[in-house]
């Protein structure tokens, strides 16, 4: 069903009908009577018109009597007599009225191009007052058609999928599509995340998305026209829209509402998403079996993206009108939970907290906190796909225009939110025009005096703490860099990433065959020089030169003896390691210098905060300081030790780069102070916000300050 027809429909005044209006039942109409809830009740439909009705058979035999010879007068009575219950003229007669204005009634050839024009007229002007010759860029119909014959063609071929044998197989294939998922999820889940950043795809690969997108939404709405087959209804209207620019399919399945009962209409909605994923369970083993870098592999893969976790994520959630939506209002008997939820958390607030002269809709007691709940998840969910909306129209201007693209996204998203931020506009005048008056009465005499105090003291009176606010990265205070002294292969790593060590502890030996044997063999020269000399003293003969030679082997020995012992790597303090994956390094060749890992004190951390230039001047040695952060809700506090004299460069992801031209990120300067860690919760690289207190200062001079700055700056 059209919901905006159903609630155009709806908002016009019921108009005369003339008094020998007769009307007919169109010969269209298709019923089928249910037991739902116990009770007997007759879905009807119109085909042309798309309108369910759910009648008691009662009220069904009452419509029937319309056959186009009948006044509602002559109805009326002959309803009495074959029912027993009298039904004033001038009640059935709104209720014709009714009927009239949704097109249920039987109309001439020009009785219908009378009506036809008079619609037209009607959209005319609704266009006219949007204002927009393009119509809503939530919802552009772009062409349908009748589906009937294509699915009746492909409904004998495709039928054995409802068989119980083609279920067990299915229910195999996605077993083994959940292995696959799970085994490779570290990189499926991060590249479904990368599949929908459009930013940094090329325009071919966005008209790739499109297509691919548009296919398996093409398979999804014709699994719903196919289930409403095979339950003896028919479709015939498809068709091809965009929302919010993003290609989406939509299906008139509404038949089944009537030759199919509870479990039929669920078996329709749910076979949507059910032939995703048995699209998804059938590319996922190729993409697994195929190699990497041919056409199957990736095609394959580029649908398990779309048809994997999206389609669960998006289609199975019930807090957006999709199939979740559906399968649960279905399920639980909840028809229009979306609106009747939030228009009950609406109005409840409108009358309990805001006091406005409006009235809550009934909604039974056990009931209430779910509808609660629900409108406030819908909401969110919602409003968080409209701006996930509008910026995915954004990344796909970006590809166009880097510089400028955003500026789509930004325009898009205020159409998006245009009609929200009108009815926010709404509401707010009529609370004022509700409230003016009470507040007027209100602010009178000693009350207007006393509240006119408190604004000045609130004001002028110097009670606000004054802060400036910086990023923050947390190093440990004392860090100590160990390189490679001599060349080497790493041939042993006695410790790890995240292990404490103490002073003087072995991290690591390097081993240099050349290094070691020319260390022995300059020892063993230095052991025969020293004899050698031992024996010219002993005889008197040429002692000197055989000593300096004794003196040169010696220093030449201890020198490759001291190079021998810096193959043992050591820490030079006591601290953690904070080198990742230090033990890669097992096996590996170094050269002289090369870093090898880093130790630090985690016991005494020390804050660098970056400080704006322009607030730099506020901030003072010894200010309180309070740091929050980002991965956790502890604030830790201290006081500024020291600030630089000379602005530094802020480590990147610190501070979001600004995408305008005019933005330039200002100069800042470090402010340090220690933070004791005693049981090293607080790990190196944590970064976050500061606070740092300044005196206390009024309202008034913290506004005035940026007007005197710039006068300042600009008038001198």
């Amino acid at each position: 069903m059209n919901l905006t027809e159903v609630l155009n429909s709806a908002l016009p005044e019921i108009p005369a009908l003339k008094r020998d209006f007769r009307p007919k039942v169109q010969p269209t109409l298709i019923h089928r009577e249910h037991i739902e809830g116990g009770r007997r009740m007759v879905n009807c439909l119109v085909p042309e018109k798309g309108f369910i009705y759910r009648w008691t058979p009662e009220q069904f035999g009452m419509v029937t009597l319309f056959d186009g010879t009948r006044t509602v007068e002559e109805v009326s009575e002959v309803y009495f007599q074959q029912y027993g219950e009298r039904v004033p003229p001038d009640a059935l007669r709104e209720i014709v009225a009714m009927l009239d204005e949704q097109g249920f009634w039987y109309k001439t050839p020009l009785e219908a191009n009378i009506a036809l024009k008079e619609r037209l007229a009607e959209e005319r002007q609704k266009r006219a007052k949007r204002k927009s010759k393009y119509g809503d860029v939530a919802d552009l119909r772009l062409w349908y058609w009748n589906p009937d014959n294509y699915l009746s063609w492909i409904y004998p071929r495709l039928k054995f999928i409802y068989s119980r044998w083609f279920s067990i197989v299915s229910l195999a294939a996605f077993a083994f599509m959940v292995y696959i998922f799970v085994d490779r999820w570290s990189e499926i889940g991060q590249d479904t995340l990368h599949f929908y950043n459009l930013r940094e795809k090329t325009f071919p690969d966005i008209v790739v998305f499109y297509l691919l997108v548009t296919f398996v939404l093409f398979i999804h709405e014709s699994a719903h026209g196919l289930t409403c087959k095979h339950y003896g209804g028919h479709v015939y209207k498809m068709g091809f829209n965009l929302i919010y620019l993003t290609p989406a399919f939509y299906t008139e399945a509404q038949q089944i509402f009537v030759y199919g009962g509870k479990w039929e209409r669920l078996s329709t909605v749910f076979w949507g998403v059910w032939s995703e994923l048995l699209l998804c369970a059938i590319v996922t083993p190729i993409w697994w079996g195929t190699p990497a870098g041919s056409w199957a592999h990736n095609l394959s893969y580029m649908l398990m993206l779309i048809t994997g976790v999206g389609v669960v994520f998006f289609n199975w959630n019930p807090l957006i009108k999709l199939d979740g939506y559906y399968l649960l209002t279905e399920g639980f008997a909840l028809a229009n939970l979306k609106e009747d939820s939030t228009a009950y958390l609406s109005n409840w607030l409108k009358k309990h907290i805001w006091r406005l002269p409006v009235e809550v809709p009934f909604v039974p007691k056990r009931r209430r906190p779910g509808y609660v709940i629900y409108a406030v998840a819908s909401g969110m969910y919602s409003y968080t796909l409209l701006l996930l909306a509008s910026r995915l129209v954004g990344n796909v201007a970006s590809v166009f225009s880097p510089d400028w693209g955003f500026l789509v996204g930004i325009a898009i998203g205020l159409r998006i939110f245009r009609s929200r931020i009108l009815k926010l506009v709404q509401f707010m005048k009529t609370l004022y025009l509700d409230k003016k008056e009470r507040v007027r009465n209100w602010f009178r005499g000693p009350r207007l005096a006393i509240t006119a105090f408190a604004a000045v003291l609130i004001l002028f009176a110097p009670i606000w703490r004054d802060t400036v606010d910086g990023h923050f990265v947390l190093e440990p205070a004392a860090r100590a860099v160990v390189r490679a002294a001599v060349p080497g292969t790493v041939y042993a790593v006695y410790t790890d990433e995240g292990q404490h060590v103490a002073a003087g502890a072995t991290l690591a030996r390097l081993r240099n065959l050349k290094l070691e044997a020319q260390a022995a063999k300059a020892f063993a020269d230095f052991r025969l020089a020293s004899a050698r000399a031992t024996a010219a003293q002993m005889r008197y003969a040429d002692f000197g030169a055989a000593d300096q030679e004794r003196q040169r082997l010696a220093a030449k020995s201890r020198s490759l003896s001291e190079q021998v012992s810096e193959l043992s790597v050591v820490s030079p303090i006591s601290g953690t390691v904070l080198t990742p994956r230090f033990r890669d390094r097992l096996d590996s060749s170094v050269t002289a210098g090369t870093e090898l890992v880093e130790v630090g004190d985690l016991s005494r951390m020390r804050s660098r905060i970056y400080l704006a230039e322009f607030e730099v001047r506020k901030a003072k040695v010894g200010a309180p300081v309070r740091l929050l952060p980002d991965s956790s809700r502890h604030v830790i506090q201290g006081t500024v030790a020291s600030i630089a004299p000379a602005s530094a460069q802020i480590e990147s992801g610190l501070v979001e780069e600004s995408k305008y031209k005019g933005i330039r990120p200002p100069n800042f300067y470090v402010a340090e102070l220690q933070v004791e860690n005693p049981g090293e919760e607080l790990k190196s690289g944590v970064s976050g916000m500061a606070k740092i207190f300044i005196e206390r200062r009024s309202l008034a001079g913290m506004i005035w300050e940026p007007v005197l700055d710039f006068l300042r700056r600009k008038i001198w």
